[in-house]
């Protein structure tokens, strides 16, 4: 009879979690999007389907995933949000995060303007084109919820506490959008638009348009249902 060696299932479910982890922080699974299926994700990683739930479970509460049952899993942050904050933001009433959510994004467009990288604006336009085709052959989803072209404009604002801040008030809004408590309120095409104007702003690099852009697009996204 064989024995497996001592701490190669602790170490094969580190190592899964570290490439799911690096999958969505690189971008190789975009905000919004759908990743690959457990059996997918068994053949490419060569580990079990525990391993992989557990790694999923594992990102799954620190907001980084979200399953939705008979949906998939769901990319919805590139980094650890605090449950605390949530959980905190969530016990608060819905025209209250809306005003919190647009206060965040017309500060962080306006310094995106600023600040942006050549870098940072291209992934943006390449995120406003992924929107527009809508590619569903990526597995990429454009739910109602703020998602990959957002979040480049806070990372472009060069605040970390901000992203932090960010990251745990959309939390707070998919929830709100769960309990019936938020709905979207413009079409696709609609919003498009708005992350048109907001682009242009940011890569003319011109802070007072961005935040006009922002706010415009803040107060007419989503509503109280």
């Amino acid at each position: 009879m064989t024995t497996r060696p001592p701490g190669r299932g602790t170490d094969r479910s580190r190592e899964t979690l570290r490439i799911l982890t690096e999958n969505i922080t690189s971008g190789r699974w975009p905000l919004n999007s759908r990743i690959p299926t457990e059996s997918q994700l068994m053949a490419e990683l060569g580990v079990g389907r525990s391993t992989i739930r557990e790694a999923v479970s594992s990102l799954a509460a620190m907001g980084m995933l979200e399953p939705a049952r008979s949906r998939g899993t769901f990319v919805r942050s590139v980094n650890p949000v605090s449950s605390v904050l949530s959980e905190f933001l969530g016990q608060h009433d819905a025209a209250e995060v809306l005003q919190v959510r647009r206060m965040l994004e017309v500060e962080a467009t306006g310094l995106a303007a600023l600040l942006r990288t050549v870098d940072q604006l291209a992934r943006l336009r390449a995120a406003h084109e992924r929107d527009v085709a809508g590619d569903a052959s990526q597995g990429i989803v454009r739910g109602e919820t703020p998602g990959e072209f957002h979040a480049i404009v806070v990372e472009a604002a060069g605040n970390s506490l901000l992203a932090d801040l960010y990251a745990g008030l959309l939390r707070g809004i998919r929830s709100s959008m769960r309990r019936g408590a938020l709905r979207s309120s413009i079409t696709r095409a609609e919003r498009l638009a708005d992350h048109a104007r907001i682009l242009e702003a940011i890569a003319d690099r011109d802070p007072e348009r961005a935040r006009r852009a922002a706010a415009d697009h803040a107060d007419r996204d989503l509503t109280i249902a």
